[in-house]
């Protein structure tokens, strides 16, 4: 792999790089900068504008949803196309054999360049979905994936989407719900370790998921009512006189055979 364009140079897009440089899988890196943001020091060689990606062996967009649609189609004159968007089914739409849809399973609560850094993916899945895409553009950009020290995970547009709705997007409205109700409520010096860790992600960039809750809005909500119905149910339990506790604690047993 030579040379790589990455389009968008926020916290995603310079790591990528970050990771590249280090582990010296690209000999040049170019960055295309979409909103005035300078890109983590030291992550690129160079920066680019649209008509020179084409002269890119792989260009990788990496903004938010709604600019990676419109972008896409600029980027499609070099030979290998990904991206890294956090919803796959709108920009799956776009049936170019060389481009292969993307998403890092990566990130930081704040996000920004200026918190990149080159093991931002090391461990960590990393999903494409290469269904109908060309066999010699998916292990180019397959090997790139590896380079930087993720793991491939195939899945498919419709299912990458509802997998995240749970394991992404709904832990991100329940988290910043559950830090807001305790900010309104003072509670926040009684907060421990699992309040800390539930709501860790709570707040987060508005541009990104802002294009998140438009582009999945049926998965997140469907995966919400189903947890809601669940939620109700343990609730109604422990509202009876006396509280039957019983729901609640076969759901900790449940979870805990599975997980520990």
């Amino acid at each position: 792999m030579t040379r790589v364009a990455i389009v968008g140079v926020g916290l995603i897009g310079s790591s990528l790089a970050l990771a590249l440089r280090e582990r010296r899988a690209a000999t040049e890196l170019w960055g295309m900068d979409l909103a005035g943001v300078e890109g983590a020091a030291g992550a690129f060689d160079r920066r680019v504008d649209r008509a020179e990606l084409a002269r890119a062996d792989v260009v990788v967009l990496s903004t938010p949803v709604s600019v990676i649609v419109r972008e896409l189609p600029h980027a499609l004159s070099a030979p290998v196309v990904t991206d890294t968007g956090s919803t796959k089914r709108v920009i799956a739409a776009e049936g170019a054999a060389h481009f292969v849809p993307g998403h890092p399973m990566a990130g930081d609560p704040q996000g920004g360049a200026q918190r990149a850094r080159a093991d931002l993916f090391e461990g960590r899945r990393w999903i494409l979905c290469p269904e109908g895409r060309d066999p010699a553009a998916v292990a180019q950009v397959e090997a790139l994936v590896r380079a930087v020290g993720a793991e491939v995970v195939h899945l498919g547009a419709e299912e990458h989407d509802r997998a995240v709705a749970v394991t992404s997007h709904l832990p991100q409205l329940l988290a910043s719900l559950l830090k807001g109700m305790s900010l309104q409520r003072g509670t926040d010096a009684a907060a421990g370790p699992a309040f800390e860790g539930a709501t860790r992600v709570a707040g987060g960039p508005e541009a990104m998921w802002r294009d998140v809750f438009v582009t999945n809005a049926d998965a997140i909500a469907a995966a919400g009512r189903d947890l809601a119905s669940q939620l109700d149910g343990a609730l109604a339990a422990l509202e009876k006189s006396p509280p039957d506790v019983e729901p609640a604690l076969a759901l900790l047993a449940r979870v805990r055979r599975v997980v520990r």
